[in-house]
Formats: structure tokens, sequence, C-alpha cells
């Protein structure tokens, strides 16, 4: 029987522990030397950084983060004298001590016993895994030729009994039987008992004959015993598997071939052990000669390269492969404990790829792999020409999850024939998601995707797919269950899978939740687009609820999703016929209680039903994209408006608010621009109000929109703020000139006289040197409280609801 692939892990784990004992008397010994000779702080620092890149790939995630941060100390006091130096890291220095000790004591069938349950989940069968069943009394021959197998993408099983071949297809479930014939000079009993497996079971199995001998008694033996195949041994393994494949239905595919060069032989050794045990060729190099010398000889679909190596280093490394013609076009994946932008962009450059960081841990790995290999092969098909974009589309390169057009084109194959079972969608959404990105960063963010990828991978049916579009929503097409029960079931089983997903980083652990839109198939008449978007609808509803949950489209959202289609075809028409229009809310001095501005606020001047709020139409233009639209209407609205009112009061200013499609595509900024040179305004007269929660949801685009909004001159107000997740880093960068409290706020003093949030978020405005505004101001009190506090200005119904322009006109507002 071929070893399990969890006992190789353990062993090289129990390798590992005792390769740790030897690093803590180096480090004891460099320590120790350390106060003579400074250059044994430079061996720490390199023994450290060796630690922080393998102590989590071998399950030790606190051995590689005390590392991690005693090599990052020893790096920032490189610049003191020999007597600063020692006492400055003594303490990073000590702890990296105390946590090999800690493990060194422990023993290693107790350390490594966590670890083996890991490493039994991580074992990846790669989408060509196929169970073989080798039976054969000679052990060498049959583990030797397992081996073979193994490396061609199928899990081969072996059983040197030929009386137990039912109880072995019955235990393992083999697609396919390699049989020998001779069994202890008995050259007849492979076929003998293959027989005798067919008439009393009968159901077809590819059997294939293998033996020393080659005769025509044993050619007819093998016919009648309803053999697919007879060859002679030694085999011609190439021979096989196309015979294998042939039997099965199978595309004739070699391994792919994956090159590792890394200096630290812990990590070679492991990284090459869970790439072979899924089905991968791999070799591996310690240097960069080493490297140079393999790619000939090896022509590598991938190459993994650690950054940090003494000599020639990654990057130094990754140059030489480009400068050959032939090697141009491998992609590169680089590894580096030391996540420093600097190294990051250099990687990305040249490779065109991403730059993974240190610790591996074995799942990430195959993960990233495997996308970039099915890369490496197209890329090799097309004579090395490089990839017109979109040639990988069908494939997520961050999880290597087939992409939607993939679950499309299944999902439209099976509702063109008569299915069984329960055929459904089902859609998850990770909740809060771009809080982690800005919190921990993208790099990180992404592993949480590709956790949470890896995850649902591990615990999905036979008959499940799943993909990810982008983002952070995940697709499972799922079928065969007998029952919506059974398909909840499942559901619920799915969700706890993401929920108990454990992802740590160096600043700590991340919790994650989903919501969950579902969808079943009802008939044949059905098409993919229909059915997808009834899962849509129903996440929509299920993020509109407080708490993470689930959702199914039924009657009830059908009938709702007949109501928003034929809603957007009238808001569409609408847009078309300028129907949507402006009202004014005026915005007052707490001080004297004047107004000193306005809040345009949109409205839908419906043909039918008149004057319409914005909870009417907005969520629907701003799921359906019309959103931009309006803003731009609004626009063009308002600012003539403003122009006209600055006849009365040029002090005046005026605030509209602004989407998050208008912060991922700014295209309103043009015609903004181009009105306020046209009614020649000053620009900081116009106030855009931007909730934190849309500026911290995409971070990247929003700096550039408030870069491009700051060059125009106009203000920026943050709307709604502490009613999200407030980061008083990203308030110090957005920089704004207004900020606004929400209504939640009064109103929370004005029932309970708690008055410390309010308090706070006043003090804190005005300490940014930020105009407070506050909104939804209803009482007389609440006025009076808010003037003690200091802050600057108000709206509410206190003093006016919003009015159309020509209301506010002729009433006695001005």
């Amino acid at each position: 029987m071929c070893p399990n692939n969890s006992d190789k892990m353990a062993n090289l784990r129990t390798h590992y522990i005792t390769h740790l004992g030897q690093y803590e008397q180096q480090l004891e010994a460099l320590w120790s030397a350390a106060a003579d000779d400074q250059s044994k702080l430079s061996d720490i620092q390199s023994m450290a950084h060796r630690l922080a890149g393998s102590g989590k790939a071998y399950g030790f995630r606190e051995l590689s983060q005390v590392a991690r941060e005693c090599e990052q100390a020893l790096e920032q006091t490189e610049h003191l004298s020999r007597q600063e130096r020692a006492p400055a890291v003594s303490e990073p220095v000590r702890e990296l001590l105390r946590a090999l000790k800690q493990i060194s004591k422990a023993e290693p069938n107790e350390v490594a016993h966590n670890y083996a349950q890991d490493a039994a989940e991580t074992k990846s069968q790669s989408e060509n895994d196929i169970p073989v069943l080798i039976v054969d009394d000679d052990k060498n021959f049959a583990l030797k030729l397992s081996e073979n197998l193994d490396s061609y993408g199928y899990i081969a099983h072996v059983e040197q009994n030929i009386t137990q071949l039912e109880k072995a297809i019955a235990d393992y479930d083999p697609l396919a039987v390699i049989v020998d014939m001779d069994f202890f000079g008995d050259r007849f009993a492979g076929a003998r008992q293959v027989t005798y497996r067919q008439h009393n079971d009968g159901a077809p199995l590819p059997i294939i004959f293998i033996s020393e001998h080659d005769s025509f008694d044993l050619r007819l033996a093998s016919v009648r015993a309803g053999g697919n195949h007879f060859l002679h041994k030694p085999l011609d393994i190439s021979r096989l598997t196309a015979l294998l494949r042939a039997e099965l239905n199978m595309a004739p595919v070699e391994p792919y071939r994956v090159m590792i060069v890394d200096d630290d032989q812990d990590l070679l050794n492991l990284y090459e052990n869970i790439l072979d045990d899924a089905g991968y060729s791999v070799r591996t190099a310690d240097n960069a000669q080493n490297a140079l010398n393999l790619l000939d000889q090896f022509q590598p679909e991938l190459v993994l390269i650690d950054v940090k190596m003494p000599g020639c280093n990654g990057i130094e490394l990754g140059r030489i492969i480009r400068q050959h013609e032939e090697f141009s076009s491998i992609p590169l994946l680089f590894m580096s404990a030391v996540a420093g932008m600097d190294v990051q962009l250099a990687c990305a450059r040249l490779a065109n790829d991403e730059f993974i960081n240190k610790p591996v841990e074995p799942w990430r790995l195959l993960m990233m792999v495997k996308s970039r290999v099915v890369k490496g092969r197209q890329l090799r098909s097309m004579d090395r020409v490089l990839m017109t974009p979109g040639a990988d589309v069908a494939q997520d390169p961050l999880t290597a999850l087939p992409k939607l057009v993939e679950v499309r084109r299944t999902l439209n194959g099976l509702l063109q024939q008569p299915f069984e079972g329960v055929l459904a969608v089902i859609k998850m959404d990770l909740r809060e998601f771009h809080s982690i990105n800005n919190l921990y960063g993208h790099y990180f963010g992404d592993e949480v995707l590709q956790g949470v990828a890896w995850r649902l991978g591990q615990h999905l049916d036979k008959d499940s797919m799943l993909s990810r579009e982008g983002s952070d929503e995940f697709l499972i097409l799922s079928q065969g269950h007998s029952s919506q029960k059974a398909l909840d079931e499942y559901v619920r089983k799915l969700v706890q899978v993401v929920n108990q997903t454990d992802m740590n980083s160096e600043h700590g652990s991340v919790s994650l939740s989903v919501d969950v839109g579902v969808a079943i198939a009802t008939d044949n008449n059905m098409t993919a687009d229909e059915l997808l978007d009834q899962t849509d609808i129903a996440l929509f509803k299920a993020k509109a609820a407080k708490d993470a949950e689930r959702v199914y489209f039924d009657a009830e959202l059908k009938a709702e999703q007949k109501y928003r289609f034929t809603l957007e075809q009238s808001i569409r028409l609408g847009l078309d016929k300028q129907e949507f229009v402006a009202v004014y809310q005026p915005i007052f001095s707490v001080a004297e209680r004047r107004i000193v501005g306005f809040e345009a606020l949109a409205r839908w001047q419906h043909p039918e039903r008149g004057l319409l709020g914005p909870g009417e139409f907005i969520p629907l233009m701003e799921e359906r994209g019309l959103i931009s639209r309006l803003t731009e209407q609004i626009i063009s609205r308002v600012v003539p408006q403003l122009a006209h009112w600055h006849t009365i009061n040029p002090d005046w200013f005026m605030s509209l608010n602004l989407s998050a499609k208008d912060i991922q595509t700014p295209v309103f900024i043009n015609n903004l621009t181009s009105l306020i040179h046209a009614h020649q305004l000053m620009p900081e007269k116009i106030v855009l109000e931007i909730t934190e929660s849309l500026l911290l949801a995409d971070w990247q685009s929003a700096s550039q929109v408030l870069a491009s909004l700051r060059s125009l001159g106009v203000r920026v107000a943050l709307d709604d703020f502490g009613t999200g997740y407030s980061s008083l880093s990203y308030l110090q960068r957005i920089n704004a000139d207004k900020l606004k409290i929400d209504r939640s706020f009064i109103e929370h003093w004005s029932q309970t006289g708690d008055a410390r949030l309010l308090r706070a978020t006043v003090r804190l405005g005005q300490s940014m040197n930020m105009d407070v505004i506050a909104e939804g101001v209803e009482k007389n009190e609440e006025l009076a409280f808010l003037k003690q506090l200091g802050c600057h200005q108000y709206q509410g119904f206190l003093s006016a609801r919003p009015m159309l322009p020509e209301d506010i006109e002729a009433g006695d507002w001005f």
C-alpha cells in the first residue's frame, strides 16, 4: 500500500522539529558570541528570516511571528553600535529562543498530532485524480507502479492477495483495475478470479491484465475473463496510462512541471512533498546556479523563487531567467517573509504576477500553483507567445476556481436536459470584507479569499461546482439533492465551514460570516441567466438584513422581481425624460439660526404617483448601475440653481451626495468642472458628501477621487460619521472639510441624556478643523445642546424640510 500523505507530512514535521533543536543550539551559541562579534547578529538575523518563512508552513504559527519580530528588530538596529545593538535586540532574541525551547520540549508525536490532521485535510486531489487498483503479489513492483501512476494524476491502491479482489474493489471503488495473471506460480490465477468476480457482480469495470509471460493461452484467458487489454512486463508506463485514459475517456495529460528555488532545505522538502503528492512533477534547487542548470533539463511550467537568498537573490535570479528568450514566458511566483512594498513591486514588474508572503501554508501553496501552471501550459501551447488579455478568462487567478462564464456554461447544459433532484445556485458574500482589506491590507485580504475558497472546496459535494467571479462573492452550482430540506442542510454546512475558517494575521485573528442567496431551478424552461439573476435578488435581500442570513428566491421574491423589473424600466424612462429633480433642505448656523447653505436631495417627479422619495428608486439605481446618470442630472440642476441664488447671497454653499458608483467611476467630475466654470462659481461653494463606509469600501479609488476634487477646489463633507466602521487613521487621510453627525447620535442623547458620544464626535471634528454639521435636528432642546457643544451648523425638521426651489423662493426664507 502507498504511504499515506498524512504519514509523510508527519515524518517531515518530526524531522523539522529535530532541526529546530539544532537551530536552538546554534542560536544560543551565536547570541553568546554576539557580545564580542557583531557579525553574529547578522547570522541570527538570517536564521530568524528562515524560521519566519518555515515555522507557520510546518504548523508553528507563533514561531513564525516571533521570528519575524526578531528579524525586524535586528534590521531596525543595524545603524547602532555594537554596544547599543545587543541590548536593543535582547528581548526579541530571547523570545525566539523561548519559542524554540517550547517546541523542542514537547513530544514529537504530541506536537505532530494536530498537524497530521491538518495535513490530511490539506491533501489535494488534482482535477485529474482517478482511483485505480493494482492487484499483484510482487510488492516492490506494485509500489513502484503505484508511484508512477500517482505522478500521472491517479490514486493507486495496491492489493497483494488475488482472493481479496472483490473486497478491494468494494473498499477502494476504483475506476479501473490492473491485475497480474501470475500468483504464486499459477499463471491463470488472475484471470480466474476476475472471471469469478464478473459472474458474481457483473458491473462493468475496465480490466488491464499484466504478466511476465506472453502466450496465446494467456491472452485467450484474458479475453474470456473480460479483460480490456493485456500488457507484457516490464511495463511501458506511457502505454499503460494511454490505455487507461482511453478506457476512461480522458484526454492525455502529463503532470505539470514545477521548480522551487529556496535556500531553506526544510521548506524545499515540505513544498516538494506537498506538490508531489498532488500529482505535480517537481524539481528543487537551493541556489540560483543550480536553478539555472535545471531550467534546460526540466523545462518547468512554473518557477517558485524565494526572494532572499545568499549570493544571488530571487529578484536577480528572475532577471537572469527573463534574459533567456526561451524562458521569458515561464510564470515566476516570488516568495519571501520580507513584505516590503519595494520588493513586491519589483517582483510584480518582473513576473507580471503576484508576490506571495511567507510562510506559505500547504493549502495556499496548492491553490497558488494550480492557477499558474495552467497559465504556463497555455503559454507554451501558443509557441511562447504571450497570452492576449482574457485568454485565461475562465479561471480566477487568485483562487484557481472557475469564473462565472464556466458556471453559466455548465448550468445552461444542465437546464437543457431533464435533471433529477434539486438543482440550485448558491451565492455567498463575505460580510465586511472591505474592512478586512483596509485594516490588514490586500495581501491578507487575498489570503482570506483563498482560505475560504480552499475550505469550501474541501466540503463540496461531488456534484457541486464552486466558482469566484471577483471581489468577495462565491458561487456554488449544486445538484442532485433529494429535497429542498436536504439542500438547506447542505447550505447550512457550507455556511458553517466559512464561519469556522480561522484566518490569522500579525494584527490578530479575523472572524468571518456570510450572507447567502439561493435560487432553485423549477423547470427546464429556465435559462442560466434567469437563475443567476434570481440568486442575485435573494442575496440582495439577505444583505439587507441586519444579521448574516440565507434567503431563498420564492414566489414573494418573484413578485418583487417583477416589480423591480417594471420599476427599472420606469426609472430608465424617467431618466430619459428628465423626471428626476432636486429638492433643497436649508442648512443653518447654530449660533444665529440663519441659512448658510443647502443640501440638494434627489426626488422623482413621477407622472402618475407624484413626488417620490429616494427610497423608491435609489437602491435599484445603485444595483443596476443607473446612479451615475442620476448624479449627472442632479449636478446639472443644482449648479445653475446655486448660481441663481448667489445673486441673493454669494456666501451660500450647496451640498450634494455621491454614490459608490460615482467613486468607482467618477464621470461626474468633468461635468461638474464645466458647470462651475460656465456659471463662474467659486468651487469651494460646492460641497460633496461622501459616507465613510463608501470611502473605506474602495479606498484606492476613493483616494484618487478625493485628490481630483481637491485639485478642482470643491470641498468634501464626511457624511453619517460613526454609523459604520470608523478609523481615525483614515479620517486623517480623508482630510474632509466638514463632518456631518448622524441623527442617531442626537436621538441617543435626547432619549438617554448620555452625551459622551455626541460630545466626543463634535470635539473630534473641531480638533481636525472641520465644520461640524448636525443632521435631523427636530427639537429646540437638541439645538440648544448642540450650541453648548460648539456645533457649527445644523439641518432638520425643526427649522425646514426639503423643498422645491419655487417653494423656497415663494416663502419667507430669503
